[in-house]
């Protein structure tokens, strides 16, 4: 029995997510891979311009309260996918999860830094990440898939 990108989409959404979690390096490296090329002047220009606002004190607030969207919507999507996939046969890890990941969910909502957020990564990553591969890790033994 093969592996589909639909098996895997919670990890890769927890991945993902976790490395929203690096506030540090996204407000850094925002873009940095399609300006350094810069091929698009236009595009160049604006993504600039964003990446400004995005390390300037003052613009910080307004993208702080997307930023915790994405991540609590994220969170909300792996604690949808884990109980549609898992709770039948794994109901104890997929409650402590879920309990877990509404818990950082309300800490991200309070935040009130970027700074803040990052102070989260290991959190989200011990309580959510790793329990999330673990699920599917005994999802994949029982189904007999073998696991490089």
């Amino acid at each position: 029995m093969p592996i589909t990108l639909n098996d895997i989409k919670p990890i890769g959404l927890c991945i993902t997510t976790q490395e929203l979690f690096d506030t540090k390096k996204f407000l850094l490296n925002y873009c940095d891979s399609l300006i350094l090329r810069g091929r698009d002047i236009a595009l160049t220009n604006d993504l600039t311009s964003i990446k400004r606002e995005l390390n300037s004190f003052r613009a910080k607030v307004k993208f702080l309260d997307g930023y915790k969207a994405i991540i609590t919507n994220n969170i909300d999507k792996i604690l949808s996918l884990i109980s549609s996939r898992y709770e039948r046969e794994q109901p104890r890890e997929v409650e402590r999860i879920m309990m877990d990941g509404k818990g950082i969910i309300k800490k991200v909502l309070k935040t009130r830094s970027f700074e803040e957020i990052l102070g989260m990564e290991s959190e989200f990553k011990s309580k959510v990440t790793l329990p999330v591969y673990e699920l599917f890790l005994k999802d994949l033994k029982g189904a007999k898939i073998n696991i490089i």
